[in-house]
C-alpha cells in the first residue's frame, strides 16, 4: 500500500505573531526585497508612522557685494515632500502536504551547507516574503491600487496621464517620440533624455549615483546596441551588466514595465521609499489553520505600510513619447 503521507505531515505551527521588531525579519525581507531598494537605487526610510516629510534645502544666488550688514534668508527655501504611507496585507493559505517537501529539501541542503535550518514557520514567512518583495517592486513603481502612487504612476499603467499622477510629476518631461523601442533607436531616446536634463536640471548630474533609470527590456535593447557598436568583453573589456550612457550608471529595474519605452533620470537619494518596519504596526503572523478546520492548511499574514515619494519634486527628467 503506497503511503502519501511519507513524512507524516506533522509539522507542528504554533500559533506564532511578531509584530514590531520581531516582524522585522519577515516583513523587513519583503520590503527590502524590492530589487530598487536591493541595489541601493532609492533612498529607504524606515520607522515611519502614516506619513513621512522629505525636506530639501534649495539656496539661490547667495553672493552679494560686501557690505557691513548681514543678509537675511529670503533666499534659502526650504522644500518638502509628503510620502503618504499606504496599509499593506499579504495573506496567503498553504497546504502543509504541498509546501513540506519543498521545506525538507531546504532543510538537507542547509545541512549539507553548515547553515541553520530555519524552523518552518521562518521558512514559510521568509518563502513568502520574497514573493511580498517582488510584487512590491512592481507596486512601487507603476503604482495601482492597493499601493496607490508609484514613481511612475498612480494606477498600474505607465502611459503620460499616469506620469502626470506620478510621485514623479514635477520632473522635467523629455519626448523621446517614437524612439526608445527598437535597438536602432534606442541611443536616440536616451540623448533626448540626457539632453533635457543639460538644459533643465545640469547640477543634478553631479549628484552622487545619478543615473538613468528603465526596464529591464530596455536594457537588453540598450546592450544589443553597444554590441553593435563593438562595446563588449571581446573588444573593451566591459561589463555589459554594469553598462553607462555618457559615464552615467544605467539602471535596469524589474518594476519599470517593458512593454512602453519610458526613461527615469535622476539620483537615487531622489527616490524616496519610506516604510513602517520597526514600527509596532508591522506585523507578521502564522495560523496553524489545521488545527482547527479539520485541513493541512497553514495561513501565513503580513500587515506592513509603504509608500513613495520624492525628495525635489524637479529633480529629474522622464524620458516618454508625450503627445
Amino acid at each position: 500500500m503506497s503511503n502519501s503521507n511519507k513524512y507524516a505531515f506533522d509539522i507542528d505551527v504554533s500559533a506564532d505573531t511578531y509584530s514590531g521588531e520581531q516582524a522585522l525579519p519577515y516583513v523587513g525581507a519583503a520590503t527590502l526585497g524590492a530589487e530598487t531598494i536591493a541595489k541601493g537605487r532609492a533612498r529607504l526610510i524606515e520607522g515611519v508612522t502614516g506619513k513621512a516629510v522629505v525636506s530639501g534645502l534649495s539656496v539661490a544666488d547667495p553672493i552679494v557685494a560686501a557690505n557691513c550688514s548681514t543678509v537675511n534668508g529670503a533666499n534659502i527655501t526650504l522644500t518638502e515632500q509628503v510620502a503618504t504611507l499606504s496599509d499593506l496585507l499579504v495573506s496567503e493559505q498553504i497546504c502543509r502536504k504541498t509546501i513540506f517537501p519543498t521545506y525538507i529539501a531546504a532543510q538537507n541542503r542547509m545541512n549539507r551547507d553548515g547553515d541553520l535550518p530555519p524552523s518552518f514557520s521562518d521558512f514559510m514567512l521568509l518563502h513568502l516574503a520574497k514573493r511580498a518583495g517582488d510584487h512590491l517592486e512592481d507596486l512601487m513603481w507603476a503604482g495601482s491600487t492597493p499601493f496607490g502612487t508609484g514613481f511612475l504612476s498612480n494606477d498600474g499603467t505607465v502611459d503620460e496621464a499616469g506620469i502626470d499622477a506620478s510621485a514623479c510629476k514635477d520632473f522635467a518631461e523629455a519626448d523621446i517620440a517614437t524612439n526608445g523601442g527598437t535597438v536602432a533607436s534606442i541611443d536616440n531616446a536616451l540623448e533626448t533624455v540626457i539632453t533635457k536634463v543639460y538644459d533643465t536640471k545640469p547640477e543634478i548630474t553631479e549628484k552622487p549615483g545619478f543615473g538613468i533609470y528603465m526596464s529591464y527590456a530596455k536594457y537588453g535593447l540598450y546592450l544589443q546596441h553597444l554590441a553593435a557598436q563593438g562595446y563588449d568583453n571581446r573588444y573593451q573589456g566591459a561589463d555589459l551588466r554594469t553598462a553607462t550612457f555618457m559615464g552615467f550608471p544605467v539602471y535596469p529595474c524589474a518594476g519599470i514595465p517593458g512593454s512602453v519605452p519610458v526613461f527615469l533620470a535622476t539620483y537615487p537619494e531622489n527616490l524616496v521609499v519610506a516604510t513602517n518596519n520597526f514600527t509596532a504596526d508591522s506585523e507578521a503572523s502564522i495560523i496553524p489553520r489545521y488545527k482547527y478546520d479539520g485541513s493541512d492548511n497553514v495561513q501565513a499574514t503580513m500587515r506592513f505600510a509603504v509608500g513613495v515619494q520624492t525628495a525635489v519634486a524637479t529633480d529629474g527628467v522622464v524620458g516618454f513619447n508625450f503627445t
